[in-house]
């Protein structure tokens, strides 16, 4: 459960509301959990209607910025992540706006099914890391 400000939460609604790129914004990260500290940034994964350019990225994030009146804000595109970012966003992250039901639904059935192929390789890959580690580095 996420303890973030109403207030907070409708400056971004509205301000994504204003967006026509943006088809679903989500709020994950530290912020509003139990593991908030005082350097927390406010971490939001955007889902782009079309392809976006750097400059549109950094003009949201800009204008985040000055409506929140903090620097402390991260945003990821999350139709360019890895797969692993774009699964722990769907998972543990807030959907705080969407824009388009089926764009959004599209994208999460898209994460959905190539995590689950590419977690059985990651999975085997960071226990063979951590073997190889403890071989190499043994306490």
């Amino acid at each position: 459960m996420r303890n973030i400000p109403d207030f907070k939460l409708k400056i971004l609604e509205k301000f994504f509301a204003a967006q026509s790129d943006v088809a679903a914004a989500y709020l994950f990260g530290s912020y509003g959990t139990e593991y908030e500290h005082p350097k927390s940034d406010l971490d939001l994964g955007l889902v782009f209607r079309g392809k976006q350019k750097l400059e549109r990225e950094l003009q949201i994030e800009t204008e985040l910025s000055l409506l929140l009146k903090t620097d402390k804000i991260d945003f990821v595109n999350l139709n360019l992540a890895p797969v692993a970012l774009q699964f722990r966003v769907l998972s543990e992250g807030l959907l705080i706006y969407e824009r388009d039901y089926i764009l959004n639904s599209n994208f999460i059935e898209c994460v959905l099914r190539e995590y689950r192929d590419y977690s059985f390789h990651y999975t085997r890959f960071a226990a063979e890391s951590r073997r190889a580690l403890w071989k190499e580095y043994p306490l």
